[in-house]
């Protein structure tokens, strides 16, 4: 069979691109990261960003053997003549077929795909995904084998209102009487609070981040669910709070203001709680041998340690590209599986499968910016970036292929001293500009995980939190969060050689073979991707030094 090359596609929110070539995934990159539009939310297909993949991938349309389109709310089959016409519009020689593929299938297909595993349960749960007769997805969980799968259980919610970000979402006062017991899936229930805490559309991590400082202001054990059968109301949690608020002669909007380190406590204790009890009945009811996980509430890191910790003697995967931007992962998939009836398999370089930029690249970007670099090979250039953040220097990171997912792996990362309080409120101020509550995250060396973190784990993809053990917290002051935990991201030799030199070479300097790493990019920004877009965040925030490939610019000291 002659070697297939599938396009998939998501639209909505986080859109995104993958491409499949041969059995493998070789290519993924989210919309965002080209158009510089955070989350790049649009019904329409990303033509632009579709083109530059292709060129620069050197593919030309007639060489695509099918196309697969994911999106949200709808009933897929019914879409994907509207959005076929408009990609063949764009690519009028594009010869392939065409498909629209349901939003929670396309979650599974994705986790199944870029795992280890020849098959598994995929259970999946986020916002919302695709219309059915009464209301739309909720929690699914089917099986998947490479080579079939299928829908084992599935709780639908109503519709969701069209209101969300307004009071009619998340507000009791402003439910209409027929709204207030209307059935919510768990991710919208935490949106809802997400947005009571006074965080806008994609910052559950806040809600998240905010919890550790603050206590469930109510036992939510009753309302958690022993199966997908569960009822969750609009109304559910949201009630209670506003109970409590009354008791104190406020609304909820005030309460809310006054006390929403309780409230994302409250949230994040009743998600924890809901999905492990899913992920115990799973487990009870079937019997897994292995179980993926995909969908937006599997970014949520301290429920994720409590699924690792009760059932790490099943095979766990958690897609790091879980949300909506992994959705033409499983699009892809799907395109491949029908050509050639078998998934296909995630590239070894995965999760790094964006875009690459040679030297010659980078140091014409430096030119064009006028900014003067040094060039160093590996080896050395590993030992100069210890010494400037052994010194307090906070540098920005560009090389090798962009990471799949919302979180830098350290190819588009700022990195720092873990040691430094001041890494942290230096990063706050004047680079991240982010709220002095949410952690940054350590990177670590394989070989020392266990020596700082208990339990020991692997954890590559930065979805795990760990307790840092009492005798290293004077090393790492910059990424513990105020309950002791760090969100680890795993470094290993064979997949990231630099990173891991870099670490060791810190550690020669440090005593600590972990170095501080969040996402290169500002508050309002996307991650950056190109030479171009690293400059231009370099330039405009506190960051000291900027490395592009093996080309190293450093500002004079202040």
């Amino acid at each position: 069979m002659p070697e297939t090359t599938c396009l998939g596609l998501h639209i909505g929110h986080d859109r995104a691109i993958t491409i499949t070539q041969g059995t493998e995934i070789t290519f993924h990159i989210a919309v965002e990261r080209l158009d510089r539009r955070k989350h790049s939310d649009a019904p329409e297909l990303p033509i632009a960003e579709i083109r530059r993949v292709l060129d620069r991938l050197g593919i030309e349309p007639p060489a695509i053997d099918a196309v697969c389109a994911t999106y949200h709310a709808v009933d897929a089959p019914r879409i994907a003549k509207t959005l076929q016409a408009d990609f063949q519009d764009a690519f009028p020689d594009f010869l392939g077929r065409f498909f629209a593929l349901d939003h929670h299938l396309a979650h599974a297909l994705g986790a199944l795909a870029c795992s280890p595993f020849a098959d598994a349960l995929v259970f999946v749960a986020d916002g919302a995904g695709d219309a059915r007769l009464w209301g739309s997805q909720s929690e699914s969980l089917f099986h998947v084998s490479r080579r079939n799968f299928y829908l084992v259980e599935e709780r639908l919610q109503d519709r969701p209102l069209s209101t969300v970000q307004r009071p009619e979402f998340f507000l009791p006062d402003f439910f209409g009487a027929g709204e207030q017991k209307r059935q919510i899936s768990l991710g919208l229930k935490y949106e809802q609070v997400t947005y009571l805490c006074g965080f806008g559309p994609g910052q559950a991590g806040q809600t998240m981040a905010l919890a550790s400082y603050g206590k469930p202001l109510f036992d939510i054990e009753p309302l958690v669910p022993r199966n997908f059968g569960f009822s969750l109301r609009y109304v559910d949690i949201l009630d209670r709070m506003d109970e409590i608020a009354c008791s104190y002669g406020l609304t909820l909007r005030q309460f809310s203001k006054q006390d929403r380190a309780n409230i994302a406590a409250t949230a994040q204790r009743f998600i924890e709680r809901s999905l492990l009890s899913l992920v115990d009945y799973v487990v009870t009811a079937y019997r897994p041998r292995n179980l993926c996980f995909a969908g937006g509430l599997f970014l949520n890191c301290p429920t994720n340690r409590l699924i690792v910790n009760r059932h790490g003697d099943k095979g766990l995967f958690f897609l790091p590209v879980c949300h909506d931007e992994g959705q033409s992962i499983g699009a892809a998939a799907y395109a491949h599986w029908q050509l050639t009836g078998t998934l296909p398999t995630a590239a070894p370089a995965f999760p790094y499968l964006g875009f690459h930029y040679s030297n010659d690249e980078c140091a014409a970007a430096f030119h064009a910016a006028g900014l003067r670099c040094e060039f160093y090979d590996d080896t050395t250039l590993a030992k100069q970036l210890a010494k400037l953040l052994a010194n307090g220097r906070i540098c920005g990171l560009l090389r090798g292929r962009s990471e799949a997912g919302p979180r830098a792996l350290g190819n588009r990362s700022i990195v720092a001293d873990p040691r430094l309080r001041q890494s942290k409120s230096r990063l706050d101020a004047g680079i991240k500009r982010r709220a002095e509550f949410r952690p940054y995250s350590p990177m670590v060396h394989s070989a020392r995980t266990g020596a700082y973190f208990a339990p020991q784990m692997q954890s590559p993809y930065m979805l795990l939190t760990s307790h840092v053990r009492p005798e290293y917290h004077h090393l790492l002051q910059a990424v513990i969060h105020i309950d002791n935990t760090a969100r680890v991201q795993v470094v290993d030799s064979a997949q990231t050689p630099f990173l891991a030199e870099l670490l060791l070479r810190f550690e020669e300097i440090s005593g600590i073979a972990a170095l501080l790493n969040t996402s290169f990019n500002d508050e309002c920004e996307p991650i950056v991707d190109s030479p171009a877009d690293a400059i231009r965040t370099y330039l405009a925030t506190d960051l000291n030094a900027l490395l592009l490939g093996n080309h190293l610019h450093v500002k004079p000291e202040s």
